[in-house]
């Protein structure tokens, strides 16, 4: 986990660079400064706002964080709104359910009311797309977590596969190609099987 977590910020240094990049590890989200959470230990999502605002000057971060579970993590760690824009779309009825991580949140959305295909896609690209207009970040942080797939035991919701795949679609278009922002993503969550599949179909 610990070599993940250097993956995540090397990632966002070739994003910085090549406009995106890929950690196939890393979005430990439930960890902070402070301490871990779930299966996280290292806060990999501080680490790389941390670094990429100390050695390449990025003011303004977007953390967009589609994991079926709250990214109470780096919910905690970014206090600061006018810097930190959180996009954070998580089943509320499940762990962690972190209040005051939830009071950072800019965009929050219940995934248990848009829990299929054809609401939750086209919600996600207008409210992404509204969340670029208004806060105009330097720089993309995905948590593309795939625990929101059906059938996961512990996301308990019922994204499709193909959904998956559009999800990452529309996050990676919005930011490189409409706004020109770029990107780095990270795995995050996801507890079966066919998770590793559908995440090769997308990247």
């Amino acid at each position: 986990m610990a070599k993940a977590t250097r993956g995540s910020v090397d990632a966002a240094c070739i994003a910085r660079k090549k406009g995106w990049a890929i950690n196939l590890s890393g979005g430990y989200h439930h960890a902070s400064r402070s301490r871990g959470g779930g299966f996280c230990v290292y806060p990999d999502i501080t680490f790389v706002t941390h670094y990429m605002e100390k050695w390449h000057g990025v003011k303004r971060f977007m953390i967009i964080d589609l994991d079926a579970h709250q990214g109470d993590g780096h919910g905690r760690d970014h206090t600061d709104k006018a810097r930190f824009h959180i996009f954070d779309a998580y089943n509320h009825d499940i762990y962690p359910g972190d209040m005051q991580a939830r009071r950072n949140i800019s965009t929050d959305i219940n995934f248990v009311d848009v829990n299929q295909d054809d609401i939750f896609l086209p919600l996600l690209e207008e409210k992404l797309n509204k969340a670029f207009m208004d806060f105009s970040p330097d720089f993309v942080i995905y948590n593309a977590g795939t625990d929101c797939m059906a059938g996961d035991p512990l996301g308990q919701l019922n994204i499709s596969e193909m959904g998956i795949i559009k999800r990452d679609e529309i996050v990676f278009r919005l930011s490189y190609e409409v706004w020109r922002v770029p990107i780095v993503m990270l795995m995050s969550g996801g507890y079966q099987m066919t998770n590793a599949p559908v995440i090769a179909a997308s990247i």
